[in-house]
């Protein structure tokens, strides 16, 4: 992507608090709220804030404390690397949870930056946008149906071009998946029709209003990212090969079969599916072929601009809308 002009350009933070895992990304953006970005750098760790949460309805302590140290650590590696706008969003597990907004508050006092607790209908537009916007001219020119795969919950959106049209919040991920109906390494047949048999019933109920097919089926999330890194073969985790590629149903059906096949001691071995990752890869890779048997298309399109890049723009755009009120 063609890098804005330095002078027109605002260097921002965007912290994604997931129910798995916590990102971050720095980048610049044009100050007056246009599509270009760049990236200056990006970060993830496991942190599983939606670990037990349909158990119990609360965030546990030592995962809330785990999730204000990681974002205040990254607070402070993007105030370093020159960040002067910052959003904090937050999604699934503090949405739920009875403490959330408890957890909120002591993640927003260790890292001095507010936590915004983004409704499901947010989050799905932010990553919509996204999404689209990082695929670049053909998928802004297409009608789309964009996923994102989480711990706790997973959006998806139809819409056109970058325009957003239908959403819905699914409730569940790969976490609450993996806590409900994996126990078994490798998993046994009898937990994988338990859990198709639940996501199936879901994404029919809730995606009734939904196109058939699609042009452009993309998903976000860190399962997603998984698959290409598995269907490209590579060594190590690219952003920049994983980025729009698309995956073959055919090949598709076979990367999941290899992971729902594995133990999790062989998942563990493959360093690129990242941290935290291989516990709860058999319930992701399972509701990621269960959606794109759904949205009938040529291929799953993986995306890496997931929420954070959609935070990002936010930012800008908030960040823009202040500095006018200022001015007028």
């Amino acid at each position: 992507m063609t890098r804005p002009d330095a002078k027109d350009t605002v260097r921002v933070g965007a912290i994604d608090v997931g129910s798995n895992s916590i990102r971050l990304l720095v980048a610049d953006l044009p100050g007056n709220g246009g599509s270009g970005l760049m990236t200056i750098a990006r970060a993830g760790e496991p942190c599983r804030l939606g670990r037990g949460l349909e158990r119990t309805g609360v965030v546990e302590e030592p995962l809330a404390e785990r999730a204000a140290s990681l974002v205040a650590e990254f607070a402070r590696r993007a105030r370093s690397l020159g960040a002067t706008h910052f959003i904090v969003g937050a999604t699934a597990a503090l949405r739920s949870a009875a403490n959330g907004t408890a957890v909120a508050g002591q993640i927003a006092e260790r890292s001095g930056l507010p936590v915004r607790i983004l409704s499901g209908e947010e989050e799905a537009r932010l990553v919509y946008e996204s999404v689209v916007l990082g695929l670049g001219a053909p998928a802004r020119r297409s009608s789309c149906v964009v996923f994102d795969l989480g711990g706790g919950s997973t959006e998806v959106v139809s819409g056109l071009g970058e325009r957003a049209g239908r959403w819905v919040s699914l409730p569940f991920g790969a976490v609450s998946l993996t806590e409900r109906f994996v126990h078994l390494s490798p998993a046994d047949p009898a937990e994988v029709r338990s859990l198709e048999e639940h996501v199936s019933a879901e994404i029919a109920a809730r995606c009734a209003e939904m196109p058939e097919s699609t042009p452009v089926l993309a998903g976000v999330g860190g399962t997603v990212t998984a698959f290409a890194v598995l269907d490209l073969e590579l060594p190590v985790y690219e952003p920049s090969r994983v980025e729009g590629w698309n995956i073959p149903m055919e090949r598709l059906e076979l990367v999941v079969n290899r992971l729902v096949g594995s133990t999790e001691a062989e998942r563990r071995k493959l360093t690129v599916l990242g941290k935290g990752r291989a516990d709860i890869m058999v319930a992701g890779a399972l509701a990621v072929r269960l959606l794109a048997r759904r949205f009938a298309a040529r291929g799953l399109i993986c995306s890496t601009q997931g929420l954070r890049y959609g935070l990002a723009r936010l930012a800008i755009r908030e960040a823009a809308a202040d500095a006018g009120d200022v001015g007028g």
